[in-house]
């Protein structure tokens, strides 16, 4: 941030602007990461745009050179400038970043020098998002769950399918498990965090297990299971222990639990077992508005 702010500050100076902005993109949301500070203006670091309208014309506009957005038509806090200049700034991947915005510049002082500097800043600040990409890429790619040390859902997509195809070949049946936690009011008064829920919740999980089975965390308060059993009696007595073992140690945890089960000869893939078990985990999540599941 001190290096984009760096930018910001030249940029701001080269044109003699205002103000001028970087400005990250979210769903329908944007956010100033970095700006040149001006006690007169609303617009500072760290402000939300909530449903901003200055995302769909940065998303329509070149990302070669700058564009001239309408100052009334991205949202009443830039309403009172007479010009705002916007520079697109992408992903490695193509998505949008954000862009950065320039707002009141002078035009007399716009030259070809200007423009050069101008894209060795936008040039400089991809670079970055690049490197940032490029970690998220290994993070993703890593097989471990940070907070748990389970797999993570990459992980276990890479290396269920395996352990599936070569338990198939012995016989054995299989079944999918997977486990949500749920707010409830139990819960809200108890001093845990969601990463010390869902360490208490791996922990029993994983020693609730044979070696043959795996686990993952999928999601932040979602876990799944890769079961092999000799019938479905046994998926059932497998759940029913799970239940037990979390309600002696994490009394307070409320859980909603999914299933699905299949033969060695039905040669159902990874991917419909876990839609399966997704399907009936939103079924008993629903009926937990008539009866605790």
């Amino acid at each position: 941030m001190s290096r984009w702010q760096l930018q910001v500050d030249l940029l701001n100076d080269l044109y003699r602007a205002k103000t001028s902005l970087v400005v990250q993109f979210s769903a329908e949301d944007a956010q100033i990461v970095c700006g040149k500070a001006h006690a007169d203006s609303p617009l500072k670091t760290g402000l939300l745009l909530e449903d901003s309208l200055l995302i769909g014309p940065v998303n329509s506009s070149s990302c070669y050179g700058t564009s001239s957005l309408i100052p009334n038509e991205i949202g009443a806090l830039f309403s009172h400038y007479e010009q705002v200049l916007s520079l697109q700034l992408s992903w490695p991947d193509g998505r949008v970043f954000g862009c950065i915005l320039i707002c009141d510049p002078d035009t007399t002082q716009a030259s070809s020098a200007s423009l050069t500097v101008i894209e060795s800043v936008r040039s400089l600040l991809q670079g970055e998002l690049k490197q940032v990409y490029l970690m998220q890429q290994v993070r993703r790619l890593s097989f471990q769950d940070e907070t748990t040390q389970m797999l993570n859902p990459y992980g276990f997509g890479l290396m269920a399918p395996r352990q599936l195809s070569l338990s198939r070949r012995f016989g054995s049946h299989a079944g999918i498990i997977i486990i949500e936690m749920i707010d409830s009011p139990l819960m809200r008064n108890a001093p845990l965090s969601v990463s010390q829920k869902a360490r208490l919740l791996a922990r029993i999980i994983t020693e609730s297990l044979r070696e043959a089975d795996m686990s993952a965390r999928i999601e932040e308060n979602k876990f799944i299971i890769l079961a092999f059993v000799d019938s479905e009696a046994n998926l059932e007595t497998l759940i029913t222990r799970l239940r037990k073992q979390i309600s002696r140690e994490a009394g307070k945890l409320t859980i909603v639990v999914g299933k699905s089960f299949f033969t060695p000869d039905a040669q159902q893939s990874l991917i419909p077992m876990q839609q399966a078990a997704e399907d009936d985990l939103e079924l008993r999540r629903q009926s937990l508005v008539t009866k605790p599941y």
